[in-house]
């Protein structure tokens, strides 16, 4: 093949991935229209405390064993399952990846405010990227992160 045909022939492979990707994105915005209604900065939080009676229960249905000194890490990242599965995106979300940072331990009746905001949008494969944050009392920092969704009506 000669530089001219490949030329031509990287020029008409670039032509048809252009097409598809515009197919695609035209697709996505017909069936998703909540996907497009997004908007980056677009955030939801949610506050809870969790006593010591709600903490021994959770240990009792968890089965884990002995009292519980400071929230468990899982019912913290249970706020923000909440808020993404619930609220933002909310239903339809599929979670494909989640990342915590723990900074400090949240004391049983301590009030927790989670939130999570929309970072990026991938309008192609209609993915959303949203930073997560969860704050105690006077706002200290107990956990931080992001998390990546899939979204699917």
């Amino acid at each position: 093949m000669s530089e001219t045909e490949t030329a031509m022939s990287e020029s008409e492979t670039a032509l048809s991935d252009t097409k598809k990707t515009s197919s695609a994105k035209k697709a996505t915005q017909e069936s998703l229209p909540r996907f497009h209604a997004l908007q980056l900065g677009d955030s939801v939080a949610v506050q809870r405390s969790f006593d010591r009676q709600a903490l021994a229960e959770w240990g009792r249905l968890a089965n884990v064993g002995g009292t519980c000194g400071e929230v468990p890490e899982p019912l913290i990242a249970g706020l923000f399952s909440y808020l993404l599965g619930e609220e933002l995106p909310g239903h339809g979300t599929n979670y494909l990846k989640q990342h915590m940072r723990f900074h400090a331990l949240a004391q049983p009746g301590e009030l927790l405010t989670a939130t999570v905001a929309v970072t990026r949008r991938r309008p192609d494969k209609a993915l959303v990227n949203l930073q997560t944050r969860c704050t105690g009392d006077g706002g200290r920092l107990i956990c931080d992160g992001d998390a990546l969704v899939l979204f699917q009506c």
